[in-house]
């Protein structure tokens, strides 16, 4: 035993004076060998443990990654698939996205599969959409699925793969399913990873959802914008088109009259009229091409001051106040936006002779004060259709898509001062991990 030979013995005859210790020690021996097997046993189990314990980690860690660094849901898919593929050891994996009733899509695939069973993935697998008698925080396992089907004939590999498939939850919505494929001769220990596979399902699945709600937003902005351009163009350029075609009319019936110095006035008109229709379509050029100057926000609004000061010939008096700040581009957008609508407001329908421009930082707070010295308005009496009506009800929309407060005070023969105030976020990527 001293050789470390558990299995030795003491042998001596029974009937011998040191037979009684002999059985002792051997009894001690049995002991300790027992005591050495429990050991290697619990040392094992200990081992295997930390080593799933530091694969986990591995594998949420690189999902987590594949969450924060992914700009769409293509390289989230195609990144994921793979850790999952590589930390788990399985042959190949494919993920469908559900998009509807009858609408499921295989959006990623790892390793060397068959294009014939990518395309018909939905005859071969057990997880069909609508989910009725799917129970949600559950791995699937399919244990018996043709390798041919799958990867192709080979001889060398064996005819059976076994599934596992992982639900992409948000709630109680199932929005896709990962499926990894691994040979069927593997022992899939995967009990202690089901935990940690449904929490990946989940986190793949908030984050799917996450996205949809991002590119839903984005379209409706798309609509946003599009519905003020025609609504720019309807009270602007469109009324002045209108006007010319009128004029055109008035000059032919002038042309039949013989009447000269009539014609030239005609002429003149129609000559004002369509430089009066070119400024209006480089403002609204101006207005709506991409707006941010690549130094920031400021820049941006006192080219936008500039521009307006050179048009309309009315001076502009600009202050900043602002500590130097890093805005989200939506505030970017929304604040500039909100800078030239006033400003056109103020060109078209003030008669100003003065304008200031101030920005003021406040208890944590962003402050533009935009005032003139024009005729005022009194809002309750704006016809709800008319273009200035629409001016600010864009105003008071584009405050709200920032979280600002603002404030439109004016009276007649007052002028008008705008208030717009918000606390600034600071910039941040379009993506968060998914909670």
């Amino acid at each position: 035993m001293r050789g470390v030979n558990l299995d030795a013995r003491v042998e001596l005859p029974q009937d011998s004076d040191f037979s009684e210790l002999a059985r002792d020690i051997n009894m001690l021996g049995k002991m300790i060998k027992n005591l050495s097997r429990d050991t290697e046993i619990q040392l094992q189990k200990h081992t295997d443990h930390i080593t799933r314990e530091s694969r986990s980690l591995a594998i949420l860690y690189d999902v987590a990654s594949s969450i924060n660094l992914s700009h769409d849901l293509n390289e989230l898919f195609d990144k994921s698939l793979q850790s999952l593929c590589n930390n788990l050891n399985a042959s190949a994996g494919i993920i469908r996205q559900f998009k509807g009733k009858n609408k499921k899509d295989v959006v990623a695939s790892f390793g060397e599969i068959n294009h014939s069973f990518l395309a018909n993935a939905d005859r071969f697998l057990s997880i069909q959409y609508p989910f009725d008698e799917i129970k949600l925080d559950q791995i699937y396992r399919i244990d018996r699925l043709d390798y041919a089907t799958v990867f192709g004939a080979t001889s060398s590999q064996p005819e059976k793969l076994r599934v596992l498939s992982i639900l992409l939850q948000y709630r109680e919505n199932v929005l896709g399913a990962i499926h990894l494929f691994f040979p069927g001769d593997t022992s899939l220990e995967l009990d202690s990873y089901s935990d940690l596979l449904l929490s990946i399902g989940r986190h793949l699945g908030s984050t799917v959802e996450k996205f949809r709600l991002l590119e839903e937003e984005s379209e409706l902005r798309v609509m946003q914008e599009r519905t003020r351009i025609s609504h720019e163009l309807h009270d602007s350029l469109a009324q002045t088109i209108a006007s010319l075609r009128i004029q055109i009319r008035v000059i032919d019936e002038t042309f039949h009259s013989d009447d000269e110095k009539a014609i030239w006035h005609q002429m003149e008109r129609i000559e004002y009229t369509i430089d009066q229709a070119n400024t209006q379509l480089r403002e609204l050029i101006a207005h709506f091409r991409v707006p941010i100057d690549e130094q920031g926000l400021i820049p941006s609004i006192e080219e936008t001051i500039r521009r307006t000061q050179e048009e309309a010939g009315i001076p502009i008096y600009f202050q900043n106040e602002w500590p130097e700040q890093e805005f989200s581009p939506d505030v970017e957008l929304n604040v500039l936006r909100i800078v030239q609508e006033c400003l056109a407001n103020i060109r078209k329908h003030s008669q100003a002779e003065v304008v200031r421009v101030l920005l003021i930082f406040r208890d944590g707070n962003n402050i533009l004060i935009i005032e003139d010295d024009g005729i005022g308005f009194d809002e309750s009496t704006i016809v709800p259709a008319g273009g200035r009506q629409l001016g600010l009800n864009i105003l008071r929309e584009r405050a709200s898509e920032i979280g600002a407060q603002i404030d439109i005070e004016s009276e007649p023969g007052d002028g008008t001062r705008i208030n717009l105030q918000f606390k600034a976020e600071p910039a941040r990527e379009l993506l968060e991990s998914a909670s």
